[in-house]
């Protein structure tokens, strides 16, 4: 049953797509798509996917949108190894941690990774009617409205200082779920771990690994997820080492501002 994926390696949502087809050990066909040059919105993907965004699979011809939809599908079609835990209060606390990220992490992350990094990207690549152009495509219009006031004040965009508050928050719940636990829901690891991870790492990379500082299981957690997912063997399974310079980079020119906008809000 062939499966094909549309995916950009360094989405977050894709990433968590990648990393459960991994656990299941599954094969794929991969189609990169280029966000930053606006690939998504060619005419053939906006078919396949009218929001214009990524991931999205393709099975047996059946098209499946939405990555937290996209891994409950792959752990129902593929139900070995089981992602979903057995016991009935720790699946709904999966479930908790799934809709926290989709709602809260997600737009957050997205705020801080544009204001730190990716507006600057934007600006070297299309010249400002290009971008307004691109603003345009943006079909869902609270998000057209978000990256566009991010584009133009960065960090100091009211929508940047709440995000970090929401991710803070978010971060307690996460500890708060896992205490002991080896894995975020249990002993064994989840749609939850999977999902978690890349905003994770993200957020560890834009220089915000503070929010978890004083949360040591958090820590622990990521560490060992960081390890099982170098072990899937995938290509860029973190994103590119070119993207992973250029966040370097600004978030090293930023580090002022994201240290102020840190003691503002914490």
């Amino acid at each position: 049953m062939p499966l094909t994926l549309y995916h950009s390696v360094e989405s977050t949502c894709s990433q968590k797509v990648r990393f459960v087809m991994s656990e299941k050990k599954l094969d794929w066909q991969q189609n990169n798509i280029n966000l930053r040059k606006g690939e998504q919105f060619n005419p053939d993907y906006l078919k396949l996917n009218p929001k214009a965004v990524v991931p999205t699979l393709v099975h047996n011809e059946r098209v499946i949108r939405e990555s937290t939809v996209v891994i409950e599908y792959l752990d129902d079609v593929y139900p070995e190894p089981p992602l979903k835990p057995a016991e009935p209060y720790q699946r709904a606390l999966m479930r908790l941690l799934l809709k926290a990220f989709d709602e809260e992490v997600h737009p957050s992350v997205g705020i801080l990774s544009y204001a730190i990094v990716l507006r600057h990207q934007m600006n070297s690549l299309k010249s400002p009617e290009q971008m307004q152009e691109h603003f345009k495509q943006i079909v869902d219009p609270m998000r057209r409205q978000r990256q566009q006031s991010t584009h133009d004040e960065g960090l100091k965009a009211a929508a940047a200082s709440q995000a970090v508050t929401t991710l803070s928050k978010v971060v307690a719940l996460l500890a708060e779920i896992k205490g002991s636990n080896r894995w975020l829901c249990g002993s064994g690891f989840s749609l939850a771990d999977a999902t978690a991870a890349p905003y994770m790492m993200r957020i560890k990379n834009i220089g915000l690994g503070v929010l978890w500082d004083e949360k040591p299981e958090v820590g622990a957690w990521l560490e060992a997820v960081i390890d099982r997912v170098n072990s899937y063997t995938l290509d860029d399974a973190w994103g590119s080492e070119s993207f992973h310079a250029m966040v370097s980079g600004y978030v090293q020119k930023s580090e002022q501002e994201i240290q102020e906008l840190i003691r503002g809000r914490l």
